[in-house]
């Protein structure tokens, strides 16, 4: 990649300074080092969401405040919306606050993207993460 496109971000601080304290720690020797490395694993890890095509077998890991004001019932609400997709859930309590959702799920890959683009959007969600393996 040639070139550079300087960018300004609206960042809450406690994950800026979280991020630039791991990223020292790990050795980057700027903010913008680690962005752009930050940036392509995004791109890798989210490549699969408009190229995969077929039956898509594996998890999709979301973690949320359950202390969201009804975030609980959203969630459970998509869930049972996707019988053809979900195989299992395990749910882990992080801490008072947080919760971890594992969904096994196998199926067409526009329905897991649908399923994933649903649970992203809920309130409440703090991260989810979609991790296939090959069929």
């Amino acid at each position: 990649m040639s070139g550079r496109t300087r960018v300004s971000l609206s960042i809450p601080k406690e994950l800026m300074k979280e991020f630039d304290n791991l990223s020292k720690s790990i050795g980057h020797p700027n903010r913008s080092k680690a962005v752009s490395e930050s940036m392509r694993e995004f791109l890798s890890t989210r490549k699969w969401d408009l190229a995969r095509k077929g039956e898509t077998p594996g998890v999709i890991l979301l973690t949320y405040d359950h202390h969201a004001r009804g975030v609980n019932r959203a969630l459970t609400e998509v869930q049972h919306d996707y019988p053809d997709v979900i195989t299992a859930t395990m749910h882990i309590h992080l801490s008072k606050h947080t919760c971890l959702e594992v969904i096994a799920f196998k199926g067409q890959a526009d329905r897991v993207r649908s399923l994933a683009r649903l649970l992203q959007s809920e309130k409440g969600v703090l991260d989810l993460k979609v991790v296939t393996s090959p069929v």
